[in-house]
């Protein structure tokens, strides 16, 4: 078993498969860990704020509590990463794997899932607000009470998307690619949802 500070000497020293480690509540602040291997981690409750982690693999790592603030996962392998009740405000995870991931009850604010792959994944009561979806892969994702207020959804694929209770408010849909989804589930508080790109809108949300 191996400690933060250990990671970090071994990781320096080019060593990069740490698969299955535990670093639960860790603390691995403004580091380098670029393309590190975490495969099935528990790095619950760890800390890595402003970490860059860009083309990691953390394949069904425990991310549970953890605080990721601006932590930067951009093109990372996350696939049934477990992120619930985790902090990633402004994180960046641009193009990255997110498939069956968990993300129940997590603080989403302002993240940045631009092109992101998160078909099936679960962010029921996740807070999106404000969030970058622009491109995103959700099909088949669970949103059940996500809060999405004034998050953009431009060119994001919905298909087959639970979005009962899901807040809308001031979202941006344009171009949004939205088969088989019961918008009339969902809660538009506001009186306009930005720039409506389909036809296939209930018409008792408009």
């Amino acid at each position: 078993m191996i400690d933060a500070s250990q990671l970090l000497e071994l990781y320096s020293s080019g060593e990069r498969d740490f698969s299955r480690v535990n670093l639960t509540k860790g603390n691995l602040i403004e580091v380098n860990l670029s393309e590190i291997k975490l495969w099935r981690a528990n790095l619950a409750e760890i800390n890595l704020s402003r970490a860059v982690l860009r083309k990691a693999n953390l394949t069904e790592c425990n991310l549970v509590g953890a605080t990721l603030w601006h932590t930067d996962f951009k093109q990372a392998n996350l696939i049934k990463a477990q992120f619930s009740h985790a902090m990633l405000i402004r994180a960046n995870l641009i193009q990255s794997r997110l498939q069956k991931s968990l993300f129940v009850d997590a603080d989403l604010r302002l993240i940045c899932l631009e092109g992101a792959d998160l078909r099936g994944a679960d962010l029921s009561r996740a807070n999106l607000s404000y969030a970058n979806l622009r491109s995103a892969n959700l099909k088949g994702a669970n949103l059940n009470h996500a809060v999405l207020t004034g998050a953009c959804l431009a060119q994001t694929d919905l298909s087959n998307t639970n979005l009962e209770g899901a807040i809308l408010e001031g979202a941006d849909l344009s171009k949004t690619i939205l088969p088989n989804v019961d918008l009339g589930k969902a809660k538009f508080i506001s009186k306009q949802v930005n720039k409506i790109g389909s036809n296939q809108l209930s018409k008792r949300i408009l």
